[in-house]
């Protein structure tokens, strides 16, 4: 079953700030999110028992993450939060972006000098936002931006969204603690200094 941190983040995603992926050509995630843009204004309660109902009915407590590598990455969710196989006892940072957003572009830096830092500590996995994209092209991108954390690149990518509400705002970053508990989130581009404020919060949890 999908975590109670999926229906807590379901009631805190916000509508805007950073790349709007509605209003965006370059990408198909939009008609994904049509009925939920559509429905945004229900009543909070009726968002969380909708992704309770959600929730009971998907069994399966497991992901395989694909990443640009070819590896496969197990991302087990329970009710006390998620955890990456392997990435135990690491404060995890889930990046969800998009390759053709300009905040998420500038993020970038900040999280590959942050996974260097604390790189015995902390662990970055991007999730790509971009359905069907080109491996070769993800992978000139993360030449480019010199990215050195995994960059997940499958359609798993947008289950695990759905999971946390829908993601609506890019970048979106999740941020959990030693423990694989929901620490905190930040929606749009966050200077370095306040993400690593958080990650050092998160280690001493």
């Amino acid at each position: 079953m999908i975590t109670k941190l999926f229906t807590i983040f379901t009631v805190s995603i916000l509508f805007f700030a950073a790349c709007d992926k509605k209003e965006s050509k370059q990408n198909s995630i939009e008609q994904k999110d049509t009925k939920n843009v559509e429905n945004r204004d229900s009543s909070k309660d009726d968002a969380v028992n909708s992704t309770q109902s959600s929730a009971e009915n998907k069994k399966e407590n497991v992901l395989h993450m694909l990443g640009n590598d070819g590896k496969k990455y197990e991302l087990f969710a329970n009710y006390d939060g998620l955890k990456f196989k392997g990435y135990e006892g690491k404060v995890l940072i889930l990046d969800f972006f998009a390759t053709w957003c300009p905040p998420c572009r500038a993020e970038i830096p900040h999280l590959v000098h942050l996974q260097d830092k604390y790189k015995d500590k902390i662990q970055v996995f991007s999730v790509l936002m971009e359905e069907n994209k080109d491996s070769m092209e993800v992978e000139n991108f993360i030449k480019q931006f010199n990215i050195n954390y995994p960059v997940l690149n499958s359609k798993e990518n947008f289950f695990l969204s759905q999971a946390l509400g829908g993601i609506r705002s890019l970048p979106t970053l999740v941020v959990y603690d030693t423990k694989g508990g929901y620490f905190t989130h930040f929606l749009g581009a966050v200077p370095e200094e306040m993400l690593e404020s958080a990650i050092l919060k998160a280690l001493k949890k």
